[in-house]
């Protein structure tokens, strides 16, 4: 426990500032999550080790490159030409399969989809960005007590066999409570209906991301995405329902567009 929290206290010391002053700060942070979390989703490959060396390399920087270049008509494009180049690679060599190829490609897209939907959601109002992180995290910590103390029915023993239904329905209860009403004190210029709607909506899809990353861990047999984080495990463990979350509200920003 005391690992955790030192932990835990390390990465607050550099979210907070890097989303409160943004620039160079903020640019490490996206850098890390894109560098890190794609690691470990190639990590977890089981003969990633044997992969030729410019696999992971060259992934990271077209990464980069695709999320940080300023024509985005070639995002599209640009994606297409990474994901033939990935499915051309089994081709030229045994020690990276077809399976390999479509990894590298989930892992480009999917982290495309999360920058892009950050970054718009941080230059929209960067005060969205703590209103889906008390959306997530007030509701994984409410989940957690409740389910402590008056958890009892099962939620999904198949992929997590420690939540229960009374701590989701605590935790949804509580997120949505705690994000609406930092909506809607500090939040000007928002939608009503937006405000509810993601209230009800960031608690729920925060907990479905969180079993669907407990289903990818499942899937290739691996306790955490990596040790990167000391009592933590890896970014994506971290990361995993706010990752659901910030597309979610995406999707919730790009509706009151229109």
């Amino acid at each position: 426990m005391k690992t955790r929290i030192i932990t835990a206290i390390g990465i607050l010391a550099y979210i907070i500032p890097a989303l409160w002053f943004g620039g160079w700060l903020l640019f490490s942070l996206i850098g890390c999550i894109i560098i890190f979390g794609g690691l470990e989703i190639m990590n977890l490959s089981k003969q990633a080790k044997q992969w030729p060396l410019f696999i992971r390399p060259f992934a990271i920087l077209t990464m980069f490159v695709i999320v940080f270049q300023p024509l985005k008509e070639l995002t599209i494009p640009l994606l297409g030409i990474c994901a033939l180049c990935f499915l051309s690679i089994p081709v030229f060599s045994e020690k990276f399969q077809a399976k390999d190829a479509f990894l590298c490609i989930s892992y480009q897209a999917f982290f495309y989809v999360l920058a892009h939907s950050f970054l718009v959601i941080y230059d929209a109002d960067p005060m969205y960005i703590w209103m889906i992180i008390i959306a997530t995290y007030v509701c994984d910590s409410a989940a957690y007590f409740t389910g402590y103390f008056i958890g009892k029915h099962k939620l999904n023993p198949r992929i997590s066999p420690k939540k229960t239904v009374e701590g989701s329905i605590g935790g949804w209860l509580f997120g949505a409570l705690c994000s609406f009403l930092f909506a809607y004190t500090c939040i000007k210029g928002m939608e009503w209906w937006a405000i509810v709607a993601s209230a009800v909506l960031l608690p729920f899809c925060g907990q479905i991301g969180d079993l669907a990353f407990s289903a990818i861990k499942r899937c290739y047999q691996v306790k955490d995405f990596s040790n990167l984080l000391p009592g933590h495990g890896g970014i994506l463990d971290r990361l995993d329902s706010l990752i659901f979350n910030f597309i979610c509200f995406y999707m919730i920003l790009a509706v009151v567009a229109l």
